[in-house]
């Protein structure tokens, strides 16, 4: 059963404002790099070519998936009458506007390292990336930075997990 989301935000309407606007723009320009990305992929393209296009893509997914979470996020907040409208500065409302701001490019960050992840894995198993670096790959990329992009606070939260045991480990 999923639990129900009651966290209350501290942000001013100027804020909430902003925040619509800011992921829309992330929507908006990253479904643009997208399809402008794909449209290549009919072509002949090198290794290099394809790298790029890997990151590329992986960066306007994810940046793109974020934004649809946090609109989400955000606008079931304001309907649930869950944002606390504030209009003085503290920490509070600092924290609040952070958290929002930055999932984005959190979002993106994960999912270059994710595109590294990938070719380092699949140059572990076959030793060599010459039949790993076509279009396909792109494909790939591009539905592991939405997952990513969509989910990245429980990316986070995992990576910080794993992370922690590691270093216990080691101790």
């Amino acid at each position: 059963m999923e639990k129900k989301n009651e966290v209350i935000y501290c942000l001013s309407r100027g804020m909430v404002t902003f925040l619509f606007v800011y992921y829309s723009f992330y929507l908006i320009l990253g479904g643009y790099f997208a399809v402008v990305i794909a449209q290549t992929l009919t072509r002949e393209l090198n290794t290099i070519e394809i790298l790029k296009k890997s990151f590329y893509i992986s960066i306007a997914v994810s940046g793109m998936f974020s934004s649809i979470q946090y609109i989400i996020k955000l606008y079931k907040a304001c309907i649930a009458d869950r944002i606390n409208l504030v209009k003085e500065e503290g920490l509070k409302r600092l924290g609040n506007s952070a958290y929002f701001i930055f999932r984005p490019p959190f979002a993106i960050a994960f999912s270059i390292v994710m595109v590294f992840g990938m070719l380092s894995g699949m140059y572990a198993v076959t030793g060599s990336l010459d039949y790993i670096l076509n279009e396909k790959f792109i494909y790939l990329c591009v539905i592991m930075s939405g997952f990513i992009g969509f989910s990245i606070g429980k990316v986070i939260n995992k990576f910080s997990n794993v992370s922690s045991e590691k270093i216990k480990n080691i101790q």
